[in-house]
């Protein structure tokens, strides 16, 4: 396969990708509902990186916040992971639930 083959193919797969996980859809039904292979779905969702022009979602703006009680400086209070398929959130044991609930609402009001 030539190069312009290979990208254009390649292309082609991201279109797909970015297209189902924009769709928030089962990606064994999203193919199935195309006439895609799963399994074909699958290897390019490995291959390929989410792309950052996902359509429905503007990009993530970080938003400086003040702690209302100080934090101990040995433990982090919270991480925030990218993780197939969504976030992880790992959080300090006596962590403001208050917080938790304005940083949700930030994360679902961007997408």
């Amino acid at each position: 396969m030539k190069q312009e083959q290979r990208q254009a193919n390649r292309e082609r797969w991201q279109a797909e990708i970015d297209a189902w996980r924009a769709s928030g859809e089962r990606l064994s039904a999203w193919a199935r509902e195309r006439g895609l292979s799963r399994d074909a779905l699958e290897y390019w969702k490995g291959r390929l990186p989410a792309s950052r022009s996902v359509q429905g979602c503007s990009p993530l703006t970080l938003i400086p916040l003040r702690p209302e009680r100080p934090v101990a400086t040995d433990t982090v209070p919270i991480e925030l992971a990218a993780a197939r398929p969504g976030w992880r959130i790992r959080l300090a044991a006596d962590f403001d639930a208050a917080c938790l609930f304005r940083l949700l609402d930030v994360l679902e009001s961007r997408c």
